[in-house]
């Protein structure tokens, strides 16, 4: 999934997107951006239990309706788009599937990102849209995925796609390297352990976009040099934020 760029945009941020594989500067324990996530990953395994878990959260969280940070306003006629974000175990640990870009793209080349694209008329739904697309990029069958939840739409930098990012647990154990990318779009496929994002030495506090002003991480990746950011890193942390607070175990109450 990417947003619309140009070739020089693309040139003129790589130099912010990349950093060593730590985050230049940490990010700070009183953060209030750091504590949002809680102070460690909500599970350990993906049981049943812990599959439930999730989908609860997601779900509750979602029926309270959208947050004023991400109250966003689109170019009409926008066009539907949407991501999965995958969780799957990878060596053991439950961990967070990523692709990064292949760097000959026109449009965020070499970038990291999930599986995702625009809408096709013959989408049965927008879930539909996000297990296509994660199919033909990295060949994971849409059998192999439980849709858990997802979140409110968010808009490319231009406002012209509303992407929705949808939140899917992968049956069985997966290694990455061994995924059949399509190499037309991805360079490669990887995964990283959920307890990677709540490490404040990979996290860098940033601000989502000049226009919005959202503090949020940037984090590190398994590669030296290359960080999540941008419109990604807004999808993983409000996902984290999500099933790592209590208070989404429950419905919100009605109001009377």
């Amino acid at each position: 999934m990417s947003q619309t760029a140009t070739k020089w945009h693309i040139v003129k941020q790589a130099a912010s997107r990349r950093l060593p594989a730590a985050a230049k500067r940490s990010i700070s324990k009183e953060s209030q951006v750091w504590r949002a996530q809680g102070k460690g990953p909500p599970i350990a395994a993906l049981s049943s239990k812990d599959t439930e878990l999730l989908s609860r959260r997601l779900v509750n969280a979602l029926a309270r309706g959208t947050p004023r940070h991400m109250r966003f306003h689109w170019t009409q006629p926008a066009v539907d788009a949407a991501v999965l974000m995958l969780l799957c175990m990878a060596n053991n640990q439950v961990s967070v599937l990523f692709q990064e870009r292949n760097n000959q793209l026109a449009t965020h080349g070499g970038e990291i990102c999930f599986a995702g694209g625009k809408a096709d008329s013959t989408d049965r739904s927008l879930e539909h849209t996000a297990l296509r697309e994660t199919y033909e990029e990295l060949g994971i069958p849409e059998e192999r995925v439980r849709i858990v939840g997802r979140l409110p739409p968010v808009p490319n930098k231009t406002g012209s796609l509303r992407v929705h990012a949808m939140v899917g647990v992968i049956c069985g154990e997966v290694d990455a390297g061994k995924l059949k990318v399509n190499r037309d779009e991805v360079h490669r496929a990887f995964a990283l352990p959920l307890a990677h994002f709540y490490d404040p030495r990979m996290q860098e506090e940033v601000m989502f976009r000049s226009s919005h002003r959202i503090p949020i991480p940037a984090y590190a990746s398994d590669k030296p040099g290359l960080r999540i950011w941008g419109l990604t890193a807004f999808m993983l942390h409000e996902v984290l934020c999500r099933i790592g607070s209590s208070a989404n175990d429950y419905p919100p109450t009605p109001r009377i």
